[in-house]
């Protein structure tokens, strides 16, 4: 991680757990002990490099109550970041009522959450197999995405920090239908204080991770460029080239360019 890091010209790298080792088929007080387990550790761990390493914390997803306290813990006694969790975790749904207690954990905390697809969610079922990495995962993102904006978790939750990671998966180029289903009362769920669903995804946060630099255009005009963040998928999918060139070829002023290589990450998780 070191020699990639000073590859890539990065400073920094914040790390967390792999979505597949995060105990999701655990009894919830299990699954809680797991998450304290590995969070503790995963601090020991990048302690080595001081300065270099970051982390965000697992939660209990089973239950809401448990995996707001773990989010507490980590962010308070361990100096987590924010936290990571599955757009699709076995046998669970992030839209339920039951997350409540943790996005109001992480509102109240002021930190981050990601939404990263696992290997075993929705998408990874999709037939031919070998679509499900490249676009099984995205339409992970797309649906639970969709799903926490129509359920109106934003207007509860106007503060909550929100990160989607390969660009959104297909929320930001097909907003139009979804803001169509609303309109037309098809896929309105619930009442939202804004107009459309569409006007919710400026308040979300997206990586540069898997897509082209046309797409970073294009999150950057419905986002803004505060709204964009480096990232890399290390270690999965790595790639030679520079993990900002899809940014350095989307033709942005020099300020947004800094902004999001790697600005909007110091003042979203390291609060500079």
């Amino acid at each position: 991680r070191l020699e990639w890091l000073e590859k890539q010209g990065l400073e920094i790298q914040i790390v967390a757990s792999w979505l597949d080792i995060q105990g999701y088929t655990l009894t919830a007080e299990h699954a809680a002990t797991w998450a304290r387990l590995f969070n503790e550790h995963l601090t020991e761990v990048i302690s080595n490099n001081p300065g270099k390493f970051r982390a965000l914390a697992t939660v209990p997803v089973q239950d809401g109550e448990l995996a707001a306290r773990e989010l507490e813990f980590a962010v308070k006694e361990l100096g987590m970041l924010g936290t990571m969790l599955a757009t699709d975790p076995m046998d669970q749904d992030l839209a339920k009522e039951s997350f409540e207690p943790l996005w109001a954990a992480a509102e109240a905390l002021n930190v981050p959450v990601i939404l990263h697809p696992p290997t075993h969610g929705f998408g990874a079922n999709i037939s031919p197999s070998y679509l499900a990495f490249s676009l099984g995962r995205t339409l992970d993102t797309t649906i639970t995405s969709a799903k926490l904006i129509l359920g109106g978790l934003f207007d509860r939750h106007p503060n909550l920090k929100m990160m989607l990671v390969h660009g959104g998966g297909y929320l930001p180029y097909q907003a139009a239908r979804i803001d169509n289903g609303y309109l037309s009362g098809t896929g309105k769920p619930v009442e939202l204080q804004r107009d459309k669903p569409s006007d919710y995804l400026p308040l979300l946060y997206y990586d540069n991770v898997g897509v082209s630099s046309a797409a970073v255009r294009m999150m950057h005009d419905i986002a803004g460029a505060d709204h964009i963040m480096l990232g890399s998928d290390y270690v999965f999918s790595g790639t030679p080239r520079p993990v900002a060139s899809n940014i350095n070829e989307a033709n942005l002023a020099a300020d947004e360019v800094n902004l999001i290589c790697c600005g909007n990450a110091h003042r979203l998780f390291l609060k500079e």
